[in-house]
């Protein structure tokens, strides 16, 4: 019997089909708009404390170099006290104060206070900035649509790109120019622009969750949405699917999941889908010790990768001068993070969409080799050129993997749990960020310059091998 011919698709049948969630929204763009006052605040102090003290106060190099590490301690130990100081207060009202003092903490260093206190107020300061920070990412990851996660956080993390860019130059500009003065100025004029923005952010209502108020319904849907990536035929996900509204009349109705009856806490059509096996294992022991109220399980493994990545970035941040000056390349050492975050910049959106449509690895893993890549280009650099090429490779290394990272993080994670999960992997970010100086500063004076990058090209391949493991595969989950 013939077949019947097909027919052709209709302008009406093509209208019939959903239209793009809108992702510029004006709580997008206001929420993007304080990062980058945030970070154009961060980059543009940090790359000038330690010289500050040295100059100002002629403190010792160990004390000079702790007041701008000291920030960094400030904001590892704010991951901690983030996701619980939301849950109590709300996200809104947390976001809008911790603004304000990030203000006011700036412009204490017009004071010029005594160093112990300096290195005091940086400690505020950085526990300040990083709840602020943790704040407007749960905000606007929130607020982000689920079928558009990587594209929209990877728009939103170019705030910060662009303050990596802007925020040093600005920096060494205004304090070898104006004085230290004029700089503290400036950057309190910049943060200050973050508090109408946090007043006017108006983002829904579901997504303020605040304590035990928070309704089993709204964290019901933002779970669901959570889990838009999956593939469609996976049996967890096609469960999930058939069970989606009757558990959602269940749980407003302050019944059980019909699917589990509530005896199942993996049940897809009411809780979180893991990813992998490995994520499974630790969201389970993590769920039954104290540690889950500041840490999420299943967003460790991608937060540990993360983390062992900026370790090596570390050393861009620590030792790149010293080393240029030392090869005579200063002159492209003083662009080579403008042309690290123009990489970020370009890149960005690309990797965002590929990320949406196709998933981590096809993203993910040319942006290690790239890293490691960049690494190996800058222990070998001879000239300007290669300098600055190794800056392009790194900036869409570096780039790609915290903004991806991030998506694969709170992709997984109900709206109830998503300021931990971005407390976890900022978290995890500060780690290597933080303790990179300290050891690779041992290092550095035993092997050099050229083998430290040589070295950091081998972590980038080690984190590689780790995202491999973390990000394989199961249970049909992408």
């Amino acid at each position: 019997m013939a077949s019947a011919p097909s027919v052709p698709a209709t302008p009406a049948s093509r209208a019939a089909s959903p239209a793009p969630e809108p992702l510029w929204t004006k709580n997008f763009i206001l929420g993007t708009l304080l990062n980058f006052f945030l970070a154009g605040n961060y980059f543009m102090l940090m790359v000038v404390m330690t010289a500050y003290a040295l100059n100002v106060y002629q403190a010792p190099p160990a004390a000079a170099a702790f007041c701008a590490s000291a920030f960094i301690v400030g904001t590892l130990v704010s991951r901690f006290a983030a996701a619980p100081l939301m849950d109590r207060f709300g996200r809104m009202a947390l976001l809008v104060v911790a603004a304000v003092a990030d203000v006011a903490l700036t412009a204490l260093y017009l004071l010029n206070e005594p160093l112990g206190a300096l290195i005091g107020v940086r400690l505020v300061h950085g526990f300040a900035y990083g709840v602020c920070s943790t704040a407007i990412a749960t905000v606007v990851t929130s607020i982000v649509p689920s079928s558009r996660k990587g594209e929209g956080i990877g728009y939103f993390m170019l705030s910060i790109t662009l303050g990596s860019a802007i925020g040093p130059f600005a920096g060494i500009f205004l304090s070898n120019t104006f004085g230290y003065d004029t700089l503290f100025a400036v950057a309190c004029v910049l943060v200050a622009l973050a508090v109408p923005c946090a007043i006017l952010l108006r983002p829904p209502r579901e997504t303020r969750v605040k304590g035990s108020a928070a309704r089993t319904e709204d964290e019901l849907r933002a779970a669901v949405d959570a889990t838009a990536g999956a593939v469609a035929d996976a049996p967890e996900e096609t469960q999930r699917e058939e069970g989606e509204a009757a558990s959602e009349e269940a749980q407003v109705a302050n019944e059980p999941c019909p699917v589990c009856a509530g005896n199942d806490e993996h049940c897809p059509a009411c809780s979180r889908v893991p990813s992998t096996h490995l994520e499974e294992v630790i969201t389970d022991k993590v769920a039954h010790s104290p540690l889950s109220r500041f840490i999420e399980g299943g967003v460790l493994p991608i937060s540990v990768v993360g983390g062992l990545l900026f370790f090596g970035y570390s050393s861009l941040l620590t030792f790149l001068t010293p080393y240029a000056s030392q090869i005579g390349l200063s002159t492209a050492a003083s662009v080579f993070f403008v042309v690290y975050a123009l990489a970020m910049f370009v890149t960005r959106p690309f990797t965002g969409r590929a990320f949406d449509r196709k998933g981590p690895h096809p993203v993910m893993v040319p942006a290690f080799i790239s890293f490691a890549a960049g690494m190996v280009l800058l222990s070998c650099a001879a000239n300007d050129w290669m300098l600055l090429g190794s800056a392009l490779l790194l900036g869409f290394g570096v780039g790609t993997v915290q903004s991806c990272g991030l998506a694969m993080a709170v992709r997984v994670s109900s709206d109830a749990r998503l300021s931990v999960a971005n407390a976890t992997f900022y978290m995890l970010l500060d780690v290597g960020v933080g303790i990179g100086p300290i050891l690779l500063g041992l290092i550095v004076p035993l092997i050099g310059y050229q083998a430290l990058y040589l070295c950091m090209a081998g972590v980038g391949m080690v984190a590689l091998l780790l995202f491999l493991v973390v990000a394989k595969t199961e249970k049909g989950v992408r």
